[in-house]
């Protein structure tokens, strides 16, 4: 049911609109401030689909990443720097929720992201301690 949902909902390709908070946000997590003005100045494109039985989340910019996971099962995973972490990614109220937690002895720090739709648009929320970024999607 669950991955019925994604597929419906937020599966597609979806393309940076708007930033918020993203210099505190990497700033938090340890990025220096050359790194953060490039950032902040790309562009970047998120697709979302559902293979199988799991959800692949493939992001192009200034940093690319292709994750693929079942829903609800821990995985290996990196932090924007590069840090070991492991995650979790659950399907909750409308919204793919993932917990990522640094592996023993890595620098990352605690870190959930929300992603959800409202209106046309895909809200993602990236919390790491206080501080909260927020990126805003359009589809393609």
């Amino acid at each position: 049911m669950a991955l019925a949902e994604i597929g419906s909902s937020i599966a597609g390709t979806w393309v940076l609109v708007k930033n918020e908070n993203m210099d505190d946000y990497l700033k938090e997590i340890g990025v220096n401030f050359v790194l953060r003005k490039i950032a902040a100045a790309a562009s970047s494109t998120m697709t979302i689909s559902v293979e199988g039985d799991q959800v692949r989340i493939i992001t192009k910019g200034p940093k690319d990443s292709d994750t693929s996971f079942k829903l609800g099962e821990e995985v290996e995973s990196n932090d924007p720097q590069d840090n070991p972490m492991k995650a979790t990614v659950i399907w909750e109220d409308g919204k793919l929720i993932t917990t990522a937690k640094p592996t023993e002895g890595s620098k990352a720090k605690a870190t959930r992201v929300e992603r959800r739709i409202e209106g046309d648009q895909l809200i993602m929320d990236v919390s790491v301690n206080a501080v909260m970024m927020r990126r805003i999607w359009k589809k393609k």
